[in-house]
């Protein structure tokens, strides 16, 4: 259940004043898919309000390839100027994102254009409030940070190749401070369809299950907290990517929700000192099936590494 003091407000769809942080970031995401395809992408921009930078871009990828390099599109800036404000909840982004607020904090036009391979134009409605990562827990201690499911549907125009998108599927929005330095492992898995919103967190340290410590269900139309839960996670043998998932959580209302989750495609996302290993999932929850993803977050130095030695 959402507490009334961490809502999100009309306010928040604009952009924040920032704090004396240099480190001070805001950033809008959401993620598409076609499973039909395997094809899952994200729309994202951070904006860092001291120095006056935009960054993010667009990434979309299939079960042909996991490279950045070899993705069907992959566009991702560091270093542009600030988006430009075109009213309340109205944002046009260096990046080439735009976007425009149809209803607060719930409903969405959103628009990329590359000025070269693609155009897109979707919209996303929400299924539920955006739901807020309480402070104190990580990944973003210090930041605010909101969580939200809905309905794009639109249209992609990808080298003259139109693919229609209408699937459910996650969106965040944050601002806080957030380093380069300092990544610890992060498991974000979620599943979404027009009856169920399903988030989790774990802070992974090694094989074995994980430790469901927060996230949210929305079923029966109702949203409450993850109070607790376990999720176990299948890896391939050589490349270490995630090919599988079974997770149990409990939350605030006493409803138990358990699931099983194939990988169908993935890409490989590196920062500047991390790694972010995006999975296209497919779902099966309580019998019915669900498109989802995981975001595989870890220090770029603790990434296995093929032994050096040849006896080994």
């Amino acid at each position: 259940m959402i507490d009334t003091e961490d809502r999100f407000t009309a306010a928040d769809d604009d952009l924040h004043a920032p704090s004396d942080d240099f480190y001070e970031t805001e950033t809008f995401w959401y993620s598409f898919f076609v499973p039909e395809r395997d094809l899952g992408g994200w729309l994202y921009a951070s904006v860092r309000g001291v120095p006056g930078t935009t960054g993010g871009g667009m990434w979309m990828w299939d079960r042909t390839a996991t490279e950045p390099w070899r993705l069907p599109f992959c566009q991702q800036f560091g270093h542009l100027k600030p988006p430009t404000p075109r009213g309340p909840g109205a944002l046009d982004f260096p990046t080439g994102l735009s976007i425009r607020t149809l209803e607060p904090g719930m409903s969405y036009d959103l628009r990329y254009d590359d000025r070269d391979r693609i155009k897109v134009h979707f919209r996303f409605d929400a299924a539920e409030e955006p739901v807020p990562l309480r402070r104190g827990e990580p990944p973003y201690p210090k930041a605010s940070h909101y969580d939200q499911t809905g309905r794009i549907t639109g249209h992609i125009l990808l080298d003259g190749d139109r693919i229609d998108v209408d699937c459910h599927a996650m969106r965040d929005r944050s601002w806080g401070p957030r380093h380069e330095r300092g990544y610890r492992r992060v498991g974000y898995t979620w599943a979404a369809s027009p009856e169920l919103s399903l988030l989790t967190y774990t802070a992974p340290t090694g094989p074995g299950p994980e430790h469901v410590y927060s996230g949210y269900v929305r079923r029966d139309g109702r949203v409450a907290r993850i109070v607790d839960g376990h999720r176990e996670v299948e890896r391939h043998p050589t490349e270490n990517w995630v090919t599988a998932i079974s997770l149990e959580v409990r939350d605030e209302l006493g409803r138990v929700t358990a699931g099983r989750a194939e990988g169908t495609s993935r890409m490989f996302l590196p920062g500047a000192t991390s790694l972010c290993l995006c999975t296209c999932l497919r779902w099966t929850v309580e019998g019915d099936v669900l498109t989802g993803e995981d975001q595989d977050v870890w220090p770029t130095k603790e990434w296995p590494r093929p032994s050096t030695n040849p006896g080994a």
